[in-house]
């Protein structure tokens, strides 16, 4: 999967999620509650990275009809007492607020029956407990994530509740827990959020973005495989530490191979035949003119022998960019290799 949608807010909490953002997905998408909404971040830095991969997503009158059909399922088997909403618990505000456009109008009147809310309070929007609220987030978020998107959230207690209405086999944080191993494999653990953003937004501008992304995809399907692979166990438990540790000594590996075949690339460039004669020519040249001699140029660089010359140095240059082109994509690590 190339893209992921973020729940349960409008605006991603998480810096340290934007940065892995940044890294991986081609966007991040994230639940609006209708057309025209305007996000409201307060960190100009995690503004202008969402200006380049972040997506609004709205739920379609189908997804709304699929939420609704869940959402009545989960209520015929029972209600859990932690998702009751009682207006008169003696707190000021509800635990957890949300926009009445994101479920149709009998979505709320089925929750409303199951005491999972209350009337729409003063700005519109519906009451719920913090329990109830996410759990509606997580379902609208896994329909519409559908099996084309990764889902990823900021809050533990969204995934909880939706692993038990869902096929979802990942856990969503581990994305965040899994790209930052690789930055420490490159020394990029350290990087600053604006040299993120610069390299994502030469990516989408530059006439070698398409090489970026290609290299992007590489490195991203490394962590969704060590994301397949940990999905299975429990953060901190032995077996995650392992499977971690080798994932981190496979990275290590593929940089090191990496950096060796590019300077392998290179040197084989430059000892071409054209840069061979080349480097012969200036070199005679070099030495008659420190001699006092007058500059005898073989015949094959005079008259059009600029030609030649430059062909030379471009042939060189074009063989050697084929080659480095070739090792990068050969490499998960290669995205972050560019980046440092």
């Amino acid at each position: 999967m190339r893209s992921a949608l973020y729940f349960p807010h409008t605006e991603v909490r998480s810096k340290e999620l934007i940065r892995s953002a940044l890294l991986t997905w081609d966007h991040l998408e994230y639940i609006v509650p209708f057309g025209g909404y305007n996000t409201n971040y307060d960190d100009s830095e995690s503004a202008r990275a969402m200006e380049i991969i972040g997506r609004p997503r709205v739920a379609s009158k189908d997804d709304q009809v699929r939420v609704h059909a869940i959402v009545e399922e989960l209520l015929q088997k029972g209600v859990p007492e932690t998702f009751r909403y009682s207006p008169a618990d003696g707190r000021q505000t509800p635990e957890y607020e949300m926009w009445p456009q994101k479920l149709m109008g009998k979505t709320w009147d089925l929750l409303r029956t199951h005491g999972l809310t209350d009337a729409p309070l003063s700005n519109m929007d519906y009451p719920t407990s913090q329990a109830a609220g996410l759990s509606l987030m997580a379902i609208i978020a896994d329909v519409l994530a559908g099996d084309t998107r990764s889902r990823i959230t900021d809050q533990g207690l969204a995934y909880a509740t939706i692993a038990n209405v869902s096929k979802v086999e990942e856990q969503p944080e581990d994305y965040a827990h899994v790209v930052p191993l690789t930055l420490k494999v490159a020394s990029l653990d350290k990087v600053p959020m604006s040299r993120l953003i610069e390299f994502r937004e030469r990516e989408e501008k530059s006439a070698a973005g398409m090489d970026y992304r290609a290299l992007r995809h590489n490195y991203l399907a490394a962590i969704e495989k060590h994301v397949e692979r940990i999905s299975k166990t429990s953060p901190g438990s032995a077996d995650r530490t392992e499977l971690d540790r080798n994932f981190v000594s496979d990275m290590e590996k593929d940089f090191y191979d990496l950096k060796t075949e590019l300077g392998i690339a290179k040197r084989d460039a430059l000892f071409t035949k054209e840069m061979f004669t080349l480097v012969l020519a200036a070199g005679a040249a070099a030495i008659a003119a420190a001699a006092g001699a007058p500059v005898l140029v073989p015949s094959a660089i005079a008259g059009g022998g600029g030609v030649v010359m430059l062909g030379g140095v471009l042939g060189t240059a074009n063989k050697f960019g084929k080659a480095r082109r070739d090792v990068m994509r050969k490499h998960s690590m290669a995205y972050l290799y560019e980046l440092t």
